[in-house]
């Protein structure tokens, strides 16, 4: 099944997240495909896909290495990822307690190495993706895009606490995917 780790965010910000996707649809003139508010979270850990006899080795590995925790995390500025003429993603980045984040993060991946899983090796970028630009565009669109989200206004940074992470199982469909949160910790 295929799955990923991540923290639920608050209404407010897949309202703000709304608005600086339409607002990015706007200043670059280029239609995205706009992430569904209900899907919105933090990636912390993308897993794929994971053999259904090894989720409970994973949950078990989880729930040692996930204790208690309390990070306050703020929306900032839009920003994208890779080269203006072949980005593939606007985002909303986030600012407040990155360190206790990274530590989060850290945590996490000692879990999934311990429960048997292939460790990850590019660093963690955590976002609010906002959304993601069809294969069909072309690269001025795509420059548009990038240079659009740079010189977009930051939103509110509307602070919350984030106390949980969640094991999320995707299940890919149309006209979306399908999230079935299998464990909750912290």
């Amino acid at each position: 099944m295929r799955l990923f780790v991540a923290i639920d965010v608050p209404d407010a910000w897949r309202d703000a997240a709304v608005q600086a996707t339409e607002a990015l649809a706007q200043a670059s003139g280029v239609r995205l495909r706009p992430v569904h508010p209900s899907l919105m979270h933090l990636t912390l850990r993308f897993l794929g896909e994971v053999p259904e006899d090894g989720v409970p080795r994973l949950i078990e590995a989880l729930r040692a290495a996930i204790t208690a925790f309390d990070l306050e995390l703020a929306l900032g500025p839009a920003g994208t990822f890779g080269p203006p003429i072949r980005t593939q993603v606007a985002w909303l980045g986030i600012t407040g307690d990155l360190e206790g984040l990274q530590h989060l993060a850290a945590r996490i991946e000692s879990a999934v190495r311990a429960a048997g899983l292939p460790p990850e090796d590019r660093p963690l970028r955590v976002h609010l993706t906002l959304a993601r630009l069809g294969r069909e565009l072309r690269p001025d669109e795509r420059r548009a895009v990038a240079e659009a989200a740079r010189h977009l206004d930051a939103p509110p940074p509307l602070p919350f606490h984030a106390r949980e992470v969640l094991l999320v199982r995707s299940t890919l469909a149309n006209p979306r995917p399908l999230y079935e949160v299998l464990s909750r910790f912290g």
